[in-house]
């Protein structure tokens, strides 16, 4: 599994450089563990459900039951909730939800306020928590402010409530 996460995020990185229209010249340096944990188990789901609601923001994404269930919102405000594969590879469901002008407002606002999106969300709560697992990730408001808030499991199985500021990345809650 870390192989191919590790060949994921490699692909990704050349795949990034690759909009030039000049080849760039490429180095090769260590992946982080927090990335390839990241690419393994969130990434996957997260690209299936961005692809299947283009133009969207990821606000939530844990694990549930066999699979993924990711929230997406539209530039509008509108929440999508999906179902994805175990493995990624598919949207098994995308599911609109009906909110009134009130809840669309909000998650606009939440996905305005966040700076980080939610990669960088991830990563960050992965330093905070070394060799841990993320196994939810929501765009949220804690004390007022727009923040990530994850549930992780450390290597020894202790579950671990993290919380980051969305516009600073600074770690609220460890």
């Amino acid at each position: 599994m870390k192989i191919s996460a590790l060949m994921l995020v490699a692909a990704v990185s050349v795949g990034a450089g690759a909009c030039g229209s000049e080849p760039e010249a490429m180095s090769v340096a260590p992946v982080p563990e927090s990335a390839v944990a990241l690419a393994g188990r969130l990434e996957p789901a997260a690209r299936t459900a961005l692809k299947t609601v283009p133009g969207g923001t990821l606000t939530s994404i844990e694990t549930e039951g066999p699979g993924w269930e990711v929230q997406v919102v539209t530039a509008d405000g509108t929440e999508h909730e999906l179902m994805v594969s175990a493995n990624g590879d598919r949207a098994v469901r995308n599911d609109v939800k009906r909110e009134g002008p009130a809840g669309k407002d909000e998650h606009r606002k939440r996905v305005k306020a966040a700076k980080l999106d939610y990669r960088a969300a991830a990563n960050q709560m992965h330093s905070a928590v070394p060799n841990s697992s993320i196994a939810e990730l929501n765009l949220d408001t804690y004390r007022g402010t727009t923040v990530w808030e994850g549930d992780l499991e450390d290597s020894g199985g202790a579950k671990r409530e993290v919380k980051i500021d969305a516009a600073s990345g600074k770690v609220l809650i460890s």
